[in-house]
């Protein structure tokens, strides 16, 4: 079965989603990274078992969906889940992120507790600590005091595109990346400056390992020890933080649900079933 294109207006705002099984009762959402949209996400869930009703939305503002009418932040985008849980009648879902996904998750979780089954994080930046973090925190700094003509020009400069993929990719093959790379690029060449800038100012402004210390759902998180953007110490910083499970995937950097999917998919899966409800 494939996943199939839905649409639902959360917040007064079209997000569209893929779902697949949508008869079962387990609900597993994911949540991708940014620049993104869901197509990074399928191989991956495509990994997974049928017992499980699977659903990817594009997130505001990404892949098809609309924009939220607020300013991008994590406290309105993780009002905007839980609307879409609602309009959905999903009273409680295992929630997947990857990446900025993984911070949107995080915070929805200790938000809206009651809504999360289980918590899994793949690769979260938790916190600016790693090279290419720095370099893009100078990047959209640079961005913000530049007139609004010049912001998406500087954005999407391929020099720092070019120097941002050389440290992400790690495990894909050549022909894999340089598909992964074309489709990172037109993600990115959509967005609006202040869409972009405001999704950044989440990810560099704040560190979420305090955010963690108040996480009280089983969680899992799933890093890759050649990753350069959440690296294996903030990581660490973070499971001691949420009392996380760790599992650390060898020869992998920060893109391990897009480079090595089914791989992926089976840790996840593998952890679920060893903490079901006896």
């Amino acid at each position: 079965m494939r996943f199939k294109k839905q649409v639902t207006t959360v917040n007064s705002v079209k997000t569209f989603y893929w779902e697949k099984n949508q008869t079962k009762k387990e609900v597993i959402i994911f949540l991708h990274g940014f620049p993104g949209n869901h197509s990074g996400l399928v191989d991956m869930a495509n990994g997974f078992k049928n017992k499980y009703r699977l659903i990817i939305p594009d997130l505001p503002a990404c892949g098809i969906s609309e924009p939220l009418k607020e300013e991008h932040v994590l406290k309105n985008l993780a009002q905007w889940l839980n609307n879409f849980l609602n309009n959905l009648s999903i009273d409680k879902a295992i929630i997947v992120g990857h990446s900025f996904g993984s911070r949107l998750a995080l915070v929805f979780c200790v938000d809206y507790p009651e809504k999360v089954q289980k918590l899994v994080l793949l690769t979260p930046v938790a916190k600016v600590d790693g090279f290419i973090d720095r370099i893009a925190s100078l990047e959209y700094k640079t961005a913000k005091i530049l007139p609004e003509k010049l912001r998406k020009v500087w954005l999407s400069n391929r020099v720092y595109q070019g120097a941002v993929h050389m440290v992400v990719f790690k495990t894909a093959s050549a022909k894999r990346r340089k598909m992964l790379i074309e489709r990172d690029i037109k993600e990115f060449s959509h967005f609006t400056p202040r869409v972009n800038i405001e999704i950044f100012d989440e990810f560099y402004n704040f560190s979420l390992i305090p955010t963690g210390q108040k996480v009280k759902i089983k969680s899992l998180i799933v890093a890759g020890d050649k990753d350069e953007v959440a690296t294996m110490f903030s990581v660490r910083e973070l499971v001691v933080a949420m009392n996380a499970e760790l599992k650390v995937m060898k020869n992998s950097g920060h893109l391990v649900p897009l480079e090595r999917p089914l791989a992926t998919a089976k840790i996840i899966q593998k952890w679920l079933e060893d903490n079901a409800i006896k």
